[in-house]
């Protein structure tokens, strides 16, 4: 059965106070003890300005997220009517031949909680184990996901446009291109060394690209499926615990970098994440790329160059 998502706990606000009021009162005797010491100016200004620039960067990323969230759980006539921001409104408004996807949309929200059940059972199961193997070598162990503070939220992904290929494709398969927006409340919380750390409110916004290949003759009718990105998708997230220091401004740039270099890896061209649905059909079918010609280059000449095999 599918895992039935909590409610997140709302924080207790006498500790949240306790909380502000402690950062404020050691940011206060910091500038005091700089002016003690007769440091340099600087060395206030410039906490200042990475605190001003890290508030409202984050105010920023709440603010889309929650746009993206709400374009996420209403539906398109309501998003058009609301007059919502030109990001935020679905790709068919924009381009004539993309198609509306709601009966996609409906099928997403009635499969999502049996999607995150899988999810779930597939980071308990292969991505701790692998994680924990990989820490090994940095003495970072044990790693573990808090099972019950691990779930993919409410809000499904939700397709704003869809495209079916009907010329120049080959007959043997199916190439749709979808316009993903998943502004998600997810969380999920996990221990390095029995330090806790959060990802929370996940985003991601980019086209996908699904091929069904090869057609065949029994059923399913299909032999493989194939998806992945054109582009790297836009990704947005936060961090929380003793990942919450990754966010100040300048290293959250490298480590979204870093994760953006991991998400090409797996499932941006030409990575691409493929399954096959029958026996019969090879994987190799579906990984290897389709060859669409031979170029062959031949050199007739060439002068100038810089001798760097060392032979004359």
């Amino acid at each position: 059965p599918p895992v039935t998502l909590q409610a997140r706990q709302s924080s207790n606000p006498i500790v949240s106070m306790a909380k502000k009021l402690g950062l404020r009162t050691l940011a206060w005797i910091s500038v005091y003890m700089l002016g003690y010491f007769d440091f340099s100016v600087a060395w206030m200004i410039t906490p200042l300005l990475l605190s001003v620039m890290r508030d409202q960067w984050k105010k920023d990323k709440r603010n889309k997220l929650t746009a993206a969230r709400e374009s996420a759980l209403s539906n398109e006539q309501a998003m058009i009517e609301a007059r919502m921001n030109v990001e935020d409104l679905p790709s068919w408004v924009f381009f004539p031949d993309k198609e509306r996807a709601e009966w996609v949309n409906s099928i997403l929200k009635q499969l999502w909680p049996y999607v995150n059940d899988y999810v779930r059972h597939t980071l308990f199961n292969t991505v701790e184990p692998a994680v924990e193997s990989a820490l090994k070598a940095y003495k970072l162990t044990p790693f573990k996901f808090e099972r019950e503070r691990v779930f993919l939220g409410q809000v499904p992904p939700r397709i704003t446009g869809i495209k079916v290929y009907d010329t120049n494709t080959s007959r043997k398969e199916i190439i749709m291109d979808l316009d993903i927006v998943f502004a998600s409340d997810l969380e999920i919380v996990f221990k390095v060394k029995g330090i806790p750390a959060r990802v929370s409110d996940f985003g991601l916004r980019g086209m996908a690209r699904v091929v069904l290949k090869p057609l065949i003759s029994q059923i399913p009718l299909v032999g493989g499926i194939q998806v992945y990105f054109l582009k790297a998708p836009e990704i947005d997230y936060t961090l929380g615990g003793v990942a919450g220091t990754l966010e100040i401004p300048g290293l959250n740039k490298i480590v979204e970098r870093i994760i953006i270099e991991q998400v090409k890896n797996f499932i941006v061209l030409p990575n691409k994440f493929s399954m096959p649905l029958v026996d019969t059909i090879p994987n190799k079918v579906l990984k290897c790329p389709d060859s669409a010609g031979v170029l062959r280059v031949k050199l007739m000449r060439a002068s100038d160059l810089v001798n760097k095999d060392g032979f004359a």
